[in-house]
């Protein structure tokens, strides 16, 4: 389950990440993740229900190793059986060596999430805009109990990445979509439900309570069918970026490196530190 609190900007506060598995007999236990416990995971055999929570202060921004670590998280419990936007400090005045694996970390993040073969459902109890609206969007289902949500890059002067543009397409439908993505629209907790970026309204005391039931229902499912089902829905968007992994982080490294980019991201972050004093 993702659970995205307060947050200003392209910045997510919190997140938690819920992964289905088959049942098993046994009590909970929690795996740490990373060295530095940005995620760790907790896993309940009875229910087979494991909870990844992201700890990396103040805001649980998307860096290289966040991506990475996240990944390496979702691939664990994948192979086991058993809710944030980008750190804009990645994008600024940027490493060029770091830049593309920074990137790269990141679509590989959106493909181990939204290509899942686990069930993932995303609890939302704040804002979940830009990579944070990523995140939720790869989950198979999504609750929300306050905060907004969308892709609201185009307020910085960027576009989002045609694979992140499509998704958002596929979940809002193309003139609705059309808009929010030029506009930088995000949404409110009703109008999110209204077009289909949430699936379910809940109060902030219910939300982990319900997000748990549906879980339940989720899991229920055999898995072959649930796979193969999501794999009819995604697997399209997924393979085309597979194929398109290196032109589309050429693109980006090109784009976020001009000068008009780095002056909007740089008037951006010092906006940011002043609203923080």
């Amino acid at each position: 389950m993702i659970s995205l609190r307060a947050s200003s900007g392209l910045v997510a506060k919190a997140a938690r990440l819920v992964t289905l598995k088959p049942p098993l007999c046994g009590a909970s236990r929690t795996l740490s993740s990373s060295s530095v416990n940005w995620v760790e995971t907790s896993f309940d055999e009875d229910t087979g229900i494991a909870i990844l929570t992201l700890n990396r202060p103040p805001a649980n921004s998307l860096s290289m190793e966040m991506c990475q670590t996240i990944s390496t998280s979702i691939k664990e419990l994948e192979a086991n059986d058993k809710a944030q936007g980008l750190d804009l400090t990645e994008l600024y005045k940027p490493d060029p060596s770091r830049l593309p694996k920074f990137w790269e970390s990141f679509q590989q993040l959106y493909i181990d999430l939204y290509g899942s073969r686990m069930a993932t459902i995303a609890a939302m109890n704040g804002h979940a805009p830009a990579a944070g609206c990523m995140l939720a969007l790869s989950c198979d289902y999504r609750i929300m109990s306050a905060g907004n949500i969308g892709l609201n890059e185009s307020k910085l002067g960027i576009c989002a990445p045609p694979w992140l543009g499509q998704q958002f397409i596929d979940t809002i439908g193309l003139r609705q979509a059309e808009l929010a993505l030029a506009l930088g629209t995000l949404f409110d907790i009703n109008e999110a439900h209204k077009h289909g970026l949430i699936d379910e309204i809940a109060t902030s005391d219910k939300l982990l309570e319900v997000a748990k039931e549906r879980a339940a229902e989720w899991v229920a499912i055999p898995a072959q069918a649930r796979v193969a089902s999501k794999e009819l829905t995604r697997g399209r968007q997924l393979r085309e970026l597979e194929m398109n992994r290196q032109e589309d982080v050429d693109h980006f490294c090109s784009f976020v490196t001009q000068e008009a980019m780095q002056r909007n991201l740089g008037f951006y972050l010092k906006q940011l530190a002043k609203r923080k004093k």
